[in-house]
């Protein structure tokens, strides 16, 4: 599905990656573990396509049509629960089993800043779960949740995610073994 063959990266002088090749097939999870500032999300960008590798190739066998939970929850706080996550094109009652599957179906009608901060996680899972994807990207998707939902969360993302590949980067060891994932340390 994607291939990435000896990536290099580079921000200005600094190197972020070097010779790096992953191969993410149908059904594949993925988990990119490693300390801040090592290139885990300058990798999802370039997986993304939101950046382009200084050296090497990045193949992919389909169009990709990804969907991404972001480090940040990146909801608009003048659109309810319900209008963030239907903007990407789902249907109302799409939008409201994955909110009822996060523990948060009553939140639909509210506004982001009347939501928790782990509320507003899940809303923005909720949103990446709704999209027409075929590949999901998680990039620290968990921050802010604790163990429960997050158990709760990864269980219903591998439902919903099915054969499409994920890639997810983590701190936590424990949340990658939700997920059943090959762990790739950066």
């Amino acid at each position: 599905m994607i291939t990435l063959d000896n990536i290099s990266f580079f921000y200005g002088e600094k190197q972020i990656l070097k010779d790096f090749s992953l191969k993410i097939q149908k059904g594949d999870r993925i988990c990119l573990i490693g300390e801040s500032g090592c290139g885990k999300t300058t990798l999802l960008r370039l997986v993304l396509g939101l950046e382009k590798p200084t050296n090497g190739n990045i193949i992919t066998t389909q169009k990709l049509k990804p969907s991404v939970v972001f480090q940040e929850n990146r909801l608009l706080p003048f659109k309810t629960v319900l209008e963030n996550i239907t903007l990407v094109g789902a249907d109302k009652a799409d939008a409201l089993r994955h909110l009822n599957a996060l523990g948060i179906g009553d939140t639909a009608n509210l506004k982001p800043d009347k939501l928790s901060g782990g509320m507003q996680r899940r809303a923005a899972i909720a949103r990446a779960l709704s999209a027409d994807f075929n590949f999901l990207v998680l990039d620290e998707a968990f921050t802010g949740l604790d163990s429960e939902n997050i158990k709760t969360a990864a269980e219903h993302i591998l439902k919903t995610a099915g054969a499409r590949p994920i890639i997810l980067v983590t701190h936590s060891l424990e949340e990658a073994e939700l997920f059943g994932a090959k762990i790739i340390k950066m």
